[in-house]
Parts: C-alpha cells; structure tokens; sequence
C-alpha cells in the first residue's frame, strides 16, 4: 500500500465529522428501530413495577441500526470524501496484521532479512505517519528511534529498500 499526501486539519475535520454523524445515526436509528418494533410487536399491557419484556427488540433494533451504518459506511468508503479516512483504516489494519507477526519479523530482520526489513520500514513510518494524523506525541520519539535504527541497518548492509517495495504478501512470507 502506498503512501499519500493527507492534509492534516481537513483529515481531522473530515474524520470528526464522521464520527459524529456515526454516532448521531446510530443513536437516532437505534431508537427509530427499537420503537418501530415495540410498536409493531411489544407488549401492549404494561404493570406497574415490572419490567416491559421490550429488552429484546430494543437491543433488536441497535442491531438493525448497526447494520444500517455498516452498509452505509462501506457504500461511502470509495467516496473522494473518504480518500484520507478510509487510507488511514486500510493502513492501521496492516499494522495489526505486522503486530500479530512482529516478534517474528524483527527476529527474521536481526539475520537481515531482505522481507522483514522492507516490512518494519514500512511499519515504522506508517506508525508515524498515523501518529502524527492522530496527534500521538506520546510515542512518536520511539517510533523515529525505530525508523533511524532500521534505516542504518538497510544502509550497512548496502541494500536499496524503500517504502515502495513493500507488498502485504511479504507479511505472510515471514
């Protein structure tokens, strides 16, 4: 996966306003969905002090509005708007993918594995390039500390790794 150009503030404005809108969607259609169907198949007949037994299609309806985003968001996810958004996701999953591996990648690059060493430089700058969108100051030395470690280690062993040579295929060759 490549690396693109993301203007900072409009990725964070975009970003928020996703979220809220998600949020805001998920809240009005879990209540539109959970009193369409306590009305359609609740309990007519309430007592006083007991419970309504409508625990079962509110939690049905949350379900049904859960879904409705998810289709929602994958339909929207190819949108011009979504460019940055939906990068930054695909990016953070193949870190985890390279997390779930990582004891074995850096073993294989400390033998200076030619694909474990493409693999955490582009572990490490994705990371930072993450971190610096989501404003992780926390973290970002080590990460840097991680990227100048690997990059001296590429350079003695006179190899020509970049960025672009990476591929999700080399994760599962470690």
């Amino acid at each position: 996966m490549q690396f693109i150009t993301i203007d900072k503030p409009q990725y964070r404005k975009r970003l928020n306003v996703l979220l809220i809108t998600l949020v805001a969607s998920l809240t009005i259609l879990s209540l539109g969905f959970g009193a369409l169907l306590i009305e359609l198949f609740g309990n007519d007949s309430v007592v006083s002090g007991e419970s309504t037994g409508h625990f079962h299609l509110n939690l049905m309806g949350v379900v049904l509005a859960v879904i409705s985003c998810s289709l929602v968001m994958n339909a929207i996810k190819t949108k011009a708007y979504m460019k940055e958004i939906y990068w930054v996701w695909q990016v953070k999953q193949l870190q985890n993918r390279i997390y779930r591996k990582l004891k074995k990648v850096v073993a294989a690059a400390k033998d200076n594995d030619i694909n474990a060493l493409t693999i955490l430089l582009y572990y490490y700058h994705s990371q930072k390039k993450v971190y610096e969108l989501d404003n992780n100051t926390l973290t970002i030395a080590t990460v840097e500390a991680d990227i100048k470690r690997i990059e001296s280690q590429i350079t003695e062993l006179n190899l020509a790794i970049t960025l672009d040579d990476f591929s999700s295929d080399l994760i599962d060759k470690i």
